[in-house]
């Protein structure tokens, strides 16, 4: 059957992203965690800013909060602090995938800013004063370039994690003479 060149592209394309997240998450020497929250204190330190994360419930008399392209998670820069909102009624599961990909863009992007538009945000930050708002991402859809390379690098910080608890794991078994027994 003939291929076209044009329907292989995007598989590279994605190889490449891939590749390049990689070789991103292995330079940043990420410590040992037991979960992607685990890793604030290090993403702190990296962009040196204050990270504050925020629990937020979508209002349900709100439609558009209902909508499934509404960002489940977001990252607000101010002058002084950045916040990561994470929707609380979440598993505890999707709260790492979304934080994930949160601190990826401030790993990514953490120095940068951009100017943006925050009037259709009045009322839904009760504590953050907007006039002091730098850069807001929310997460909505895969197929932007920031977006899809967000979800590689936060799967990737993912699988530091699972690194992590069984490197921890093998530890703590080797200093268990009965773990140690049963796990040969």
């Amino acid at each position: 059957m003939w291929h076209s060149r044009r329907a292989r592209r995007p598989v590279d394309h994605v190889g490449e992203v891939e590749q390049r997240c990689r070789a991103f998450v292995e330079e940043l020497d990420l410590p040992p965690v037991d979960s992607v929250l685990g890793l604030l204190p290090f993403v702190q330190q990296k962009i040196g800013r204050e990270v504050q994360l925020v629990p937020f419930t979508p209002d349900l008399s709100d439609l558009e909060s209902l909508d499934p392209s509404a960002p489940c998670g977001m990252w607000i820069v101010t002058d002084t602090t950045d916040y990561l909102f994470y929707d609380e009624g979440v598993s505890p599961a999707y709260t790492e995938i979304v934080a994930g990909h949160e601190l990826a863009h401030m790993l990514k992007h953490g120095k940068k800013s951009k100017s943006l538009d925050i009037s259709g945000f009045g009322g839904v930050f009760t504590d953050i004063d907007l006039a002091t708002v730098r850069l807001v991402l929310g997460r909505t859809e895969y197929t932007e370039p920031d977006e899809f390379e967000a979800e590689l690098i936060g799967s990737l910080l993912q699988e530091h994690v699972r690194r992590s608890r069984a490197a921890a794991a093998r530890g703590s078994a080797d200093d268990d003479p009965i773990a140690r027994t049963l796990l040969r």
